[in-house]
């Protein structure tokens, strides 16, 4: 009985208890409704409105009083004028103080912009005159919030949801029946139908009629069209676009920028009524979906996208067709399908087409994804299909737009196996999730996509056939001892490098070359327009200027000066800040594996081959930037070592002559200038990039005492009334001082170990040179020089590089020192006869050992 007493007793405490809260809560509540602003106006309203329903005057009640003296007391204008008071006051104060500037937001040089000798209307074309160009990037993933930032609680806190949800919808029409109906593709079935009756005849077979082997080739063909075909969707972009959203996130730390002036020059080019053609360079997997998904936030229609088929992987490659992908054979020449004229005549159909339905379109014009991190040379296997389309009036012209796109860290990691001559591993679907869930996983910094000036076709077109240097084609390539480089160097790269198997029938040698000379113009443009991130500078200053390691603070401040030189040269950087923090986000973001920090704060690079690959990697954007005057450089270097005793002077002539030579020898590792620019002159402005760096000195005296030689001369024969001897140019004859001041040298050092790395690639493969298979060669070739590197023979790790040494093969084969043939569906070489002597040998091969010179340099 007393339990039941006490257990009452608890439950009516509890039960006052909860009474007292429940009325404290009530009266909360009751002041909250009462005290809010929010509910005072509306009951102020009600009460209003029933007052003159009832016909009481309303305009003086207590309540309006008691507010409009709060308002009088938080004017916001009373507060204005307080404030301009105050500043007037105290304007004596402002006039005898120093003068501050306000703080002006940071710019970036114009990047981007069409070419002023091939494209000046383009240049001039699809921007705004009322507003300049400060460089301003936008991060597309905050797009979103921005626009829902004043929206209800729902969109603001799925504001990413929300602004795929209202992106604009396209309308993609399905061009495989008219590719089907195509006359181009009618022939093609029409001779393949032809050619397999012929070859049955040849063969006795029973049973082989026209009409079954012509319906068994259009099926093959109607196949090859759907395999080819995107399958483009509204739906999927937008689901896709909302998982990049999510995705690049996590990956992305600091954001996927893109430049401002660039998007809105991209919709005034897109109001013209011109299909674009986006030309990115390839670096990563990730840029299928990056340009689409960036063009598809900012407001613009996503483009279809040229797709190698190894990406066609169970639901990834659904995903991808459904984000405009359409899957061509990749290694078309020299393969079975070279002799697919169906395969060939169904692609170059669907493209055009394509771009006949208004549809955008994009393709990567290196054909693959770079190995080494520099600008590949270009395929111009779709390019020549839409100039075929433009010279055959199909289209009327067409907007190429260049485009960029660059990484803090590569998002697919490194290809340091592929460089080692592993063979490349195949895409497939658990490859695929493996490195999605490590992606996903990793920080890799900020993500740049820049797109350049859309350039017109047709403006190319008609400028390219005004330059002298591409008439005349060399019908066969020349040696470096009976070539005129001065002369020939131009046509000869364009020459050796415009073959392509989607050519049409009958297609002459200059059309190739334009088509080749365009390309390469397309990459240089992009290459010079590449934001340049903070690991790109920080890798290139580790393996040419520090390269033995240094303090942070030294470290730091070569840093400085290379992003100070950098954008003195119009360089775009992709990251704000001082050098310091740079030079901490891009340790950071290397890790460990690269860059070592020992005691004392010294960083230098690890000393492994696969360490110094990667970074490299990252340093070849650099690389590519500088590569003209460290051609010169170490053709300085050569003159130098080659001469009997010290030099002090160099004339011009044999600076160019010597840098030409070099030119030649590593065509296939850089574009060095566009093809509208003659690389002479490139190298003439390298070499006034020396002389503004106080490597050289120009000697005045010697041009002075010509031109008054000249003058004197020229009176004589006045004198004697005999015809005057042609001036000699001044040029010719003009000569460098070689300064040797520690600035001069520490330069000179900096720009030999630009190229430095390639050229023991090079020098390694002509020694190693032998017949039999290209695969035992780059093998053999790689283990030498990796003995050398563990045996502190050469310090480039680096130069162990695949890309280096068939660049090399490819580069003595156009000088007809191999040949290269398939036996057995193996590559193999052999030894051209006219080299078979390995004197012979060595002497043509001296044309690459003299620039991998021993130069005391190197040792400091």
């Amino acid at each position: 009985m007393d339990t039941m007493i006490s257990v009452w007793t608890m439950v009516e405490h509890v039960r006052v208890a909860s009474g007292a809260a429940e009325l404290a809560i009530f009266t909360a509540i009751l002041y909250w409704f009462f005290t809010s602003s929010r509910v005072a106006d509306m009951l102020e309203v009600v009460g209003e409105r029933v007052g003159g329903w009832c016909g009481r005057d309303t305009s003086s009640s207590l309540r309006q009083a008691v507010r409009a003296r709060k308002r009088q007391q938080h004017d916001v204008y009373a507060k204005l004028d307080a404030d301009i008071a105050t500043r007037t006051t105290s304007l004596y104060r402002v006039k005898e103080g120093p003068i501050v500037p306000p703080p002006q937001p940071q710019t970036r040089p114009p990047a981007g912009l069409a070419c002023a000798r091939c494209a000046p209307l383009s240049r001039e074309s699809w921007q705004d005159g009322k507003s300049t160009d400060t460089g301003s990037v936008i991060n597309i993933l905050d797009i979103g919030r921005q626009n829902f930032a004043n929206g209800g609680v729902v969109s603001r806190y799925l504001c990413d949801l929300a602004q795929c949800c209202n992106l604009n919808l396209y309308d993609y029409k399905d061009v495989v029946p008219n590719v089907v109906k195509d006359d181009s593709v009618q022939q093609s079935i029409e001779e393949a139908t032809q050619e397999e009756l012929r070859q049955a005849r040849e063969s006795d077979q029973k049973g082989a009629d026209y009409t079954t082997v012509r319906r068994k080739i259009e099926a093959r063909a109607l196949k090859v069209i759907q395999d080819i075909s995107s399958a483009m969707s509204n739906n999927v972009l937008k689901f896709v676009s909302w998982v990049c959203h999510k995705a690049i996130r996590r990956v992305a730390g600091g954001g996927c920028a893109t430049r401002a002036a660039s998007v809105d020059r991209l919709r005034r080019a897109n109001a013209a009524g011109l299909p674009l053609v986006f030309v990115p360079l390839h670096r990563s997997h990730f840029d299928y979906i990056l340009v689409s998904f960036t063009l598809y936030l900012t407001g613009l229609r996503p483009p279809l996208v040229a797709a190698g088929d190894n990406m066609r992987i169970p639901f990834f490659g659904w995903f991808l067709r459904g984000c405009g992908a359409f899957y061509i054979r990749r290694r078309v020449e020299g393969s079975d399908y070279q002799s697919d004229p169906v395969y060939k005549s169904a692609l170059r159909s669907y493209i055009l087409n394509s771009l006949s339905a208004r549809n955008n379109l994009e393709f990567f014009i290196e054909g693959g994804r770079t190995r080494t991190g520099k600008p590949q040379t270009p395929k111009a296997g779709i390019l020549s299909v839409i100039m075929d389309a433009y010279l055959d009036g199909k289209i009327d012209d067409a907007l190429l737009v260049p485009v960029t796109l660059n990484y803090d860290k590569l998002v697919d990691g490194n290809f340091v196996r592929e460089q080692l001559g592993m063979p490349k591993q195949m895409e497939t679907f658990w490859s695929a999730l493996r490195g999605i869930w490590r992606t996903l996983n990793t920080n890799h910094g900020s993500i740049r996509v820049d797109f350049n000036q859309p350039i017109s076709l047709k403006e190319l077109v008609m400028s390219f056939q005004k330059y002298n240097h591409f008439k005349a084609p060399i019908e066969t390539p020349l040696s470096p001892p009976n070539n005129n480089l001065s002369v020939n160097l131009d046509r000869q790269i364009l020459y050796n490098h415009s073959h392509s198997s989607l050519y049409g029938a009958d297609v002459s040698t200059e059309h190739k070359m334009m088509v080749e000379a365009i390309g390469r113009h397309v990459v240089y443009d992009a290459a010079v327009a590449t934001a340049l991130m903070c690991t790109n500078v920080t890798s290139y200053v580790l393996l040419t200027e520090l390269r033995r390691g240094a303090g942070a603070a030294q470290l730091g401040a070569a840093l400085a000066a290379r992003q100070a030189a950098l954008l003195r040269d119009g360089r775009d950087l992709g990251y704000t800040g001082d050098a310091h923090h740079a030079l901490k986000a891009a340790l950071d973001t290397l890790g460990r594996g690269l860059v070592r920090r020992e005691r004392a704060s010294i960083v230098r690079p690890v000393a492994s081959i696969a360490a110094l690959l990667e970074l490299s990697y990252y340093a070849n954007a650099v690389v590519a930037h500088y590569a003209a005057p460290a051609i010169i450089a170490t053709a300085l270097e050569s003159i130098i070592a080659s001469s009997p005793g010290p030099v002090t002077e160099v004339s011009q002539s044999q600076l160019v002559s010597s840098a030409l030579s070099l030119c030649e020898v590593l065509s296939h590792e850089f574009i060095l200038c566009s093809p509208c620019v003659r690389i002479e002159e490139k190298m003439l402005d390298a070499i006034d990039s020396l002389v503004g760096s106080e490597v050289l000195t120009p000697i005045k005296d010697v041009l002075g005492l010509e031109e008054e030689q000249w003058s004197r001369r020229f009176a004589k024969h006045l004198e004697d009334g005999d015809e005057c001897t042609e001036r000699p140019d001044p040029a010719q004859r003009l000569k460098y001082t070689i300064l040797d001041t520690p600035q001069a040298l520490a330069e000179r050092r900096r720009l030999v170990l630009t190229v430095r790395p390639l050229l023991e690639a090079y020098a390694r493969t002509c020694r190693r040179l032998r017949a039999g298979t290209v695969k035992g060669l780059v093998k053999d070739t790689l283990d030498a020089l990796t003995d050398d590197f563990v045996h502190n023979r050469m310090i480039y790790g680096e130069a162990v590089s695949t890309d280096a040494i068939r660049n090399c093969l490819r580069l003595l084969r156009q000088w007809n020192v191999i040949e290269l043939y398939t036996e057995n569906r193996e590559r193999k070489l052999r030894i051209c006869t006219a080299y078979e002597d390995p004197q012979e040998l060595h002497d043509i091969c001296t044309n690459i050992y003299k620039f991998n010179m021993n130069t005391p340099l190197l040792s400091k």
